[in-house]
């Protein structure tokens, strides 16, 4: 006996299935007034300078902006007969909505000048149900840390013990880690599943209270990492350090009443017990080159953009290895 599907009903099946991330972008909204009698203005076009993003304010005046990424931003605002408006140094954070109102000033002939406002941060955010804290990637490139576990220590109520992260006294395995809003948790031992370097983080939040539906599989805390995209503008950037252990105690010493002797091709010191031979390691040094390159993709404009990060980190330990 055969059955036939038909095949709308097969498309149906995979259309109807909706993935359901974490906060991966944020929100802007506001309304668009007068300043000179505070009437509304209805048809203001408002763009994210840098993206494709943009709105234009309805019959009341208000305007919303969806979907985008984190980071900080220039908001311009125009509309024929009012000179234009810039919102310099807005920040954008995930699940969290800025609101920007505008008043504009009109004007008889458009000038090429615009009124520049500095955007500065809300004391009270008022859509803050939850307990959590956000670090911007400015705020941790001026960090002493080399990795997103430092950072995440740096928080309040978050330790680390065994390797492991600790939110306010709960379990490691209670904590869920989300990339991009994908769930990056090892689901063996509930570690974090991939490593993000810092140099490829926009923003790291961290919920450890009242998590929103669009999260679950934790209890003692969420740690949502948001990594950057690629720019219009061609940047890169170079990190270089090196280092090595040195100590004048005994107790480092690895090699101890050993016979010795000189590598006629190579010019390096061997130690040779009975018929074996260890290489006496002259130094232990620690290599540290992390490259990041972003911009448009060539030959297709700056609509397709890139964003690439890589880092080679070698430490052999001060037991030479043990690390």
């Amino acid at each position: 006996m055969k059955v036939k599907i038909p095949i709308f009903l097969f498309v149906m099946f995979f259309l109807i299935q909706t993935p359901v991330f974490g906060g991966t972008t944020g929100k802007i909204t506001g309304i668009i007034t007068d300043a000179g009698n505070g009437e509304i203005l209805a048809g203001a076009n408002i763009l994210v300078e840098g993206t494709l993003l943009g709105a234009a304010s309805d019959i009341d005046g208000n305007y919303f902006i969806l979907n985008i990424p984190p980071g900080i931003y220039t908001i311009s605002i125009s509309m024929i007969g009012y000179k234009p408006v810039q919102f310099e140094n807005v920040k954008i954070g995930v699940d969290v909505t800025t609101r920007i109102d505008a008043a504009m000033q009109s004007t008889v002939l458009e000038l090429d000048e615009a009124v520049v406002i500095v955007a500065k941060r809300n004391l009270v955010i008022k859509d803050m149900t939850s307990s959590f804290s956000t670090m911007s990637a400015d705020q941790i490139e001026n960090l002493p840390v080399q990795h997103v576990q430092e950072v995440l220590r740096l928080n309040a109520g978050i330790i680390e013990s065994g390797g492991r992260l600790h939110i306010r006294g709960g379990r490691a395995g209670e904590v869920a880690y989300w990339v991009d809003g994908i769930s990056a948790t090892d689901i063996y031992d509930g570690r974090m599943g991939v490593q993000v370097e810092n140099s490829a983080v926009q923003e790291l939040q961290v919920i450890s209270g009242t998590f929103n539906a669009e999260y679950g599989q934790a209890m003692s805390g969420i740690v949502n990492i948001i990594t950057k995209e690629g720019s219009r503008k061609y940047a890169g950037d170079i990190k270089v350090y090196g280092g090595d252990y040195i100590s004048s105690s005994d107790k480092f010493t690895l090699y101890k009443n050993l016979v010795t002797e000189e590598d006629e091709n190579t010019g390096l010191t061997r130690i040779v017990s009975g018929d074996k031979e260890y290489p006496l390691k002259k130094f232990n040094p620690i290599y540290n080159v992390e490259v990041s390159l972003s911009g448009p993709v060539p030959l297709l404009g700056d609509k397709v953009t890139f964003f690439t990060n890589g880092r080679y980190f070698y430490d052999e330990g001060y037991f030479y290895g043990r690390n």
